[in-house]
């Protein structure tokens, strides 16, 4: 008897060690991970920094956003992202050398990225090369597989426009709208646009549909209170101004609003 209760007891812990072994592999008959699974991959990391680097330009944290460029441009310097998004950084912080730096670098290593001159297109605009600009959004749009196509059409537009070229900035605010129908951006333009032109039931139209896509701001609770005046539309005029007081006190367009708030009733 003793000898049958230590036959089955050896089996016993020979089973208990065989699935302990399995376990610690998840691998029957492997008894490590491959070494390549714990290689750091660089080239990952850098787009990883890349990623919250630009969601911490978008909210405006650029201290944040400069620590993780800079751990990505450590881990990969010849990537061509890197370099687009330091140079979008340094515009941002209006260091322009060095923003002109990185995107000529960043086309450097792949000049066939729409994004990349999309976003040098929009830099040379800002610093008045308009020509220059026109051409890399012209050859962004062109790319048949560029996704944010809506945003280079808006560039244009807001390019010619900075050039007094209102038919031109109107007709690439439209197809940027034609890509992309909740287009904040390009809805303010319109908006003031046919604003200005003296088009106001068009103009409230273009403000109703940045408000149903987009936070209302000083700017276009303003617009719309003076669309709204022109239009003879008492309740959106006592609604803009109530936003203006309220929730933009300090800003200009409040204070020009105060300065004759009689004359828009």
């Amino acid at each position: 008897m003793l000898r049958i209760i230590a036959i089955i007891m050896l089996v016993i812990l020979v089973s208990a060690c065989e699935t302990t072994r399995q376990s610690q592999t998840g691998n029957i008959g492997s008894s490590s991970q491959p070494l390549s699974d714990n290689k750091f991959n660089k080239d990952k990391a850098a787009e990883k920094r890349v990623s919250y680097a630009l969601t911490y330009i978008k909210v405006k944290n650029y201290q944040r956003a400069k620590y993780h460029l800079d751990k990505a441009l450590d881990y990969n310097p010849d990537s061509g992202n890197v370099h687009y998004a330091l140079g979008i950084y340094f515009q941002r912080v209006n260091d322009f050398k060095q923003a002109e730096e990185h995107f000529e670098e960043a086309l450097s290593i792949n000049r066939k990225r729409p994004e990349y001159m999309n976003a040098y297109g929009a830099f040379l605009c800002e610093k008045g090369k308009y020509k220059e600009a026109d051409k890399l959004f012209m050859k962004a749009i062109d790319v048949p597989t560029y996704t944010d196509v809506s945003s280079a059409f808006y560039n244009v537009g807001f390019c010619a426009l900075k050039q007094g070229n209102t038919e031109k900035a109107s007709e690439y605010f439209r197809k940027s709208l034609s890509r992309d129908r909740r287009r904040a951006d390009a809805l303010i333009e319109m908006a003031k646009i046919e604003y200005s032109l003296e088009r106001y039931k068009r103009a409230f139209d273009y403000i109703k549909r940045f408000e149903q896509n987009s936070k209302t701001s000083a700017e276009s609770a303003w617009l719309g209170l003076k669309i709204a005046h022109y239009l003879r539309n008492k309740d959106a005029i006592a609604r803009y101004g109530l936003v203006l007081e309220q929730r933009f006190p300090d800003s200009e367009e409040t204070a020009e609003y105060l300065e004759d708030k009689r004359r828009w009733m």
